[in-house]
């Protein structure tokens, strides 16, 4: 009898033993006092890499063949091309500020007869800026949330060897505007929104197909733009820089003669 009460004690330790080494932990008043311990995470820092770029338009070129504008008598809605762009320094915005706003449009005149190398052939104006026979629908948009445009004019030139260039020239009421158009405008090369002026038929001049090759640049001074355009006489795309560099001569005489 006394073994079976022995062995009932050894149990009843052993049950105590085992309950007070596995007991729930209740927390103390102290403890309970006390603000609870955060966890910790891990957390990730993703560097974003902005970039800015800054347009700043004195000149930018854009080339390779275009594709469905056909040259009129007046200009037509331009179409895409793929093409390269240049840029001036952050001072030109500074210049455009400076200037006076424009009251009336640049004179037609301003196209000279002759340019060492190239002979005028047509020139018109006109005081509708956005018309659908003058500029595609970006750049349309573009002066419609302008300040204004007080006229536009075109003229089209062409060289020794038949090679044909149009200049399209915009006068802005706002001279930042004419800087804003030429950034903007260089922000998407792959657009031409000026088409090129057709020839008359008495020039000797080809009417060239809407899929020839061109090459488009840039210009502003005061609150006059230039959107100047050149061909290869039979409108082969190739030689593109040689007919950028044939191009920028007459937009730089032009763009000089605009008054400030």
């Amino acid at each position: 009898m006394a073994e079976h009460e022995s062995s009932d004690a050894l149990w009843e330790e052993f049950v105590r033993e085992y309950e007070k080494n596995n007991a729930v932990h209740e927390p103390s008043a102290a403890e309970r006092s006390q603000p609870p311990k955060q966890r910790r995470s891990r957390s990730w820092l993703v560097p974003v890499a902005v970039a800015a770029v800054v347009a700043i338009g004195a000149l930018g070129y854009a080339f390779r063949p275009s594709h469905g504008a056909k040259p009129t008598t007046a200009p037509a809605s331009a179409s895409a091309s793929p093409s390269a762009t240049g840029s001036a320094s952050a001072s030109a915005s500074a210049s455009a500020s400076a200037s006076a706003s424009a009251t009336t449009a640049v004179p037609v005149s301003v196209f000279p007869n002759q340019v060492q190398g190239y002979t005028l052939v047509v020139s018109a104006t006109n005081a509708t800026c956005t018309g659908s026979d003058t500029v595609g629908p970006t750049l349309a948009g573009l002066i419609t949330q302008s300040k204004g445009c007080l006229g536009v004019d075109r003229a089209l030139y062409k060289d020794a060897d038949n090679n044909q260039y149009t200049l399209v020239l915009f006068t802005m009421k706002d001279p930042m505007d004419a800087f804003t158009l030429v950034n903007r405008l260089a922000e998407d090369p792959t657009d031409f929104q000026a088409a090129v002026q057709a020839p008359p038929k008495d020039s000797g001049l080809r009417l060239l197909p809407a899929d020839s090759g061109r090459v488009q640049s840039y210009a502003f001074s005061g609150s006059a733009m230039i959107v100047g355009m050149a061909q290869w006489s039979d409108g082969h795309s190739t030689d593109f820089n040689t007919l950028v560099g044939k191009l920028s001569p007459l937009v730089d005489v032009v763009i000089k003669r605009v008054p400030v």
